[in-house]
């Protein structure tokens, strides 16, 4: 079964975000509910992905890349190999950078896993089910 590759996670840059985001899967799509209103519509996850974008682009090149995890790479190459291969995912033209642009364009995979019903709309009983079946999936790793 395929693993969830979750692009906003590498993103995020920070290992505190990143150990959150191990711990509670789920917590990039309840965090995206920019009107509090309990639902995550696509506009806003791929809103919340983008503003990530800022946070993630240390080195300020206009690109996430390896070059913006160096501090990462000393302590957790791991996760620098797993960031690596979410960066691959999104990179549209394979120069191993993540623009603005491509980030925009790139699949929601993890959106699309939890709209269950693909009304374009994460209710709170879909990320609840979202949740336990990440949990599930990591339990047998």
């Amino acid at each position: 079964m395929k693993k969830f590759l979750i692009l906003p996670i590498a993103l995020l840059g920070a290992s505190p975000a990143l150990a959150q985001m191990q711990r509670d899967p789920g917590a990039a799509l309840a965090n995206a509910d920019a009107n509090g209103d309990g639902a995550i519509t696509r506009a806003e996850f791929q809103q919340s992905r983008a503003a990530r974008f800022d946070k993630a682009d240390r080195n300020h090149d206009g690109a996430v890349s390896r070059d913006d995890f160096k501090r990462l790479a000393r302590f957790r190459p791991d996760a620098v190999e797993r960031l690596s291969a979410l960066i691959a995912e999104a990179d549209a033209n394979g120069d191993g950078r993540v623009t603005r642009d491509e980030i925009g364009k790139a699949p929601m995979p993890m959106f699309d896993r939890a709209d269950a019903n693909q009304d374009g709309r994460v209710d709170q009983a879909e990320l609840a089910a979202f949740k336990a079946k990440a949990a599930e999936l990591s339990k047998q790793r």
